[in-house]
């Protein structure tokens, strides 16, 4: 029988990006099939010690893009926010006094970068720290594109379908990337923010790599879709949390 053409190569990231990757997943008991980049937990691993007394996401205002149904990169025109994303990250903005927060740490591109400014608008208790590896997925190559346009390619299907961890476009960001930088953003905190209740302002695959490494489901993936993570095409989806505060830890 002849061996199986790979519907991604996974041998086009650098080799360094790929043993980063590798290495800061196991340090999390995640383990990385090398061929097809699936990754699960290795039974019986402990999630190591996270220092701080809680974290807390909020992701970036809701875009153009997302209400036109189009992916966006980290620097595409249609990442302005709309009126409706404004108003809820002001609301918000307004309901942090309750948290307590000790400091906020924002991710580097522009949509967090903006959000952060208005948060920051109103008076804060807290400090808000730019940390250039609080960075999500980067879709250079599919921006302004539709779920519809993307769906049936390979490499949208290794990343997206198939959670291959080494899949990404080529100037883009893998899934293994984003979430080997939220390790390194985790010793961040344990070295910096111990004991302190922790505000995190970026995207929502950082979102969801925080709640892979600290174990928030059975499986890293589940309840993971597309049109969940990105909101592309569903107006009735109830679950948009753009500009909202999740609790992680």
């Amino acid at each position: 029988m002849a061996a199986k053409t790979p519907m991604f190569d996974v041998n086009s990231i650098p080799m360094s990006e790929r043993v980063h990757i590798t290495k800061n997943l196991l340090r999390y008991g995640i383990a990385i099939d090398q061929e097809t980049g699936k990754i699960d937990y290795i039974p019986g691993t402990k999630v190591p010690e996270v220092r701080c007394q809680s974290i807390h996401l909020i992701r970036h205002a809701e875009t153009e893009a997302v209400a036109k149904h189009e992916f966006m990169c980290d620097t595409s025109t249609n990442c302005g926010f709309t009126e409706n994303g404004i108003e809820i990250t002001k609301k918000q903005a307004a309901e942090l006094d309750a948290y307590d927060f000790d400091i906020a740490l924002y991710g580097p591109i522009p949509r967090v970068v903006n959000t952060q400014l208005i948060i920051m608008e109103r008076p804060q208790k807290f400090e808000a720290i730019k940390v250039h590896k609080l960075h999500g997925i980067d879709n250079t190559g599919w921006e302004y594109k539709s779920f519809e346009d993307l769906c049936n390619t390979p490499l949208f299907i290794a990343r997206e379908i198939e959670n291959n961890m080494f899949a990404r476009t080529p100037s883009g960001t893998s899934w293994g990337m984003v979430i080997a930088n939220c390790v390194d953003v985790l010793d961040l905190i344990n070295e910096e923010y111990a004991g302190k209740k922790v505000l995190l302002i970026s995207q929502g695959s950082v979102l969801r790599a925080f709640q892979i490494l600290l174990r928030k489901r059975k499986h890293p993936w589940d309840d993971f879709t597309v049109e969940g993570m990105y909101h592309v095409g569903d107006d009735t989806n109830k679950k948009k949390n753009y500009g909202i505060i999740d609790r992680i830890y």
